[in-house]
């Protein structure tokens, strides 16, 4: 009997967050920023997590140029349980090197894989879909906890899955779609079976690591070359190149679309993953003119708009749908529509971006 004693979670914190730019950057990415109120997103990512995993049964997945903030803001995480990747591969890499760290803690742990810069309202909520994951477990290869679409969104990829004939907690995974156009994601809406996928999935470690064999063998033989040299304080460098070299892609093209067994959890929770600026809309309160503000702004005549300061007064005077933000000495404003494609601006900077 699969039991929530078994579980561990691993949060995955090393993206680099470009579309929050300038607030998030190379040296302090989007996970590690205090971008919805006085918590970071992965400080809030732990908060709900505590209820449910002890401390010590929680990892954190971070880059090497991270170590130092995600110490300090996680005081609590025991220091063993910061998994750093020598370089980023994508998800699939970044949870076998995790896979490989629960190996050696827990024979027959189960993973929990939860990003850590998404927005959930209720911790509770979050709770009871992942009870009823870990009831649904036995007899599946992996639980993915899917959200019922709120609009149409061209922005998320979308899991299919069969509703059972009779009430049940789980649902059979029929297929994986990716971001699709809107009169697509207008009939997903419509048709009752198709879900976002939060990127939150339940598996048995031991499960997990013989998907990577069966699906990505190359990426299999150099975890296993990996293997022997964890727990060494002179592998870095021996690691490093093997990490290096393996396959760049997520856990959902890798793995998750290629295997068979998968159960979907349609999840309670309200959940954003909070993917740009504009995103700030669907989750804090506006002004009576429809302004988000965080920090000081004064808005004179001005509605719609995205303000954010981490020093100083903003003002906004006769302007609309804007996104405004002052962060790190840099200052950034551009039509609210566009904060999607900050990672063109990111780019165009250059080494500017994170100076």
């Amino acid at each position: 009997m699969l039991s929530i004693e078994s579980l561990y979670a691993v949060i995955m914190a090393g993206g680099r967050g470009e579309r929050f730019w300038p607030l998030s950057t190379d040296k302090i990415a989007k996970p590690f920023v205090p971008l919805l109120g006085e918590r970071t997103l992965l400080q809030s990512t732990v908060d709900r997590l505590h209820s449910l995993v002890p401390r010590e049964r929680i990892f954190i997945s971070i880059g090497e140029n991270h170590r130092e903030v995600a110490t300090r803001q996680l005081p609590e995480i025991p220091p063993e349980n910061f998994v750093v990747e020598p370089i980023g591969r994508d998800t699939s890499a970044c949870l076998g090197f995790c896979a490989l760290h629960l190996e050696r803690r827990d024979a027959d742990a189960l993973m929990l894989a939860v990003p850590a810069d998404h927005y959930i309202d209720s911790p509770e909520r979050y709770g009871r879909s992942l009870k009823k994951a870990i009831e649904n477990l036995e007899g599946a290869t992996a639980v993915l906890f899917g959200v019922p679409p709120a609009r149409p969104e061209t922005g998320y990829g979308y899991i299919q899955a069969e509703k059972p004939a009779v009430p049940a907690d789980a649902w059979p995974v029929v297929r994986f779609v990716e971001k699709p156009d809107l009169a697509t994601a207008a009939s997903y809406v419509r048709s009752g079976e198709y879900f976002w996928n939060s990127g939150i999935f339940l598996w048995r470690n031991r499960t997990l690591l013989e998907l990577f064999e069966e699906h990505m063998p190359a990426t299999h033989q150099g975890l296993s070359k990996i293997r022997p040299l964890l727990g060494r304080k002179d592998a870095t460098s021996e690691i490093f190149p093997i990490f290096a070299s393996l396959e760049r892609i997520s856990i959902d093209y890798g793995i998750l679309e290629q295997a068979s067994r998968l159960r979907m959890v349609p999840v309670e929770f309200v959940w954003d993953d909070i993917g740009n600026w504009a995103a700030l809309e669907r989750v804090l309160p506006a002004d009576a003119l429809g302004n988000i503000s965080r920090g000081a702004h004064l808005a004179v005549e001005s509605s719609a708009c995205i303000v954010y300061s981490d020093a100083g007064l903003i003002a906004t005077f006769g302007v609309s749908n804007l996104a405004v933000v002052q962060a790190a000495g840099k200052v950034l404003v551009c039509p609210k529509d566009r904060a999607s494609d900050l990672k063109r601006l990111v780019s165009a900077l250059g080494p500017d971006a994170n100076r």
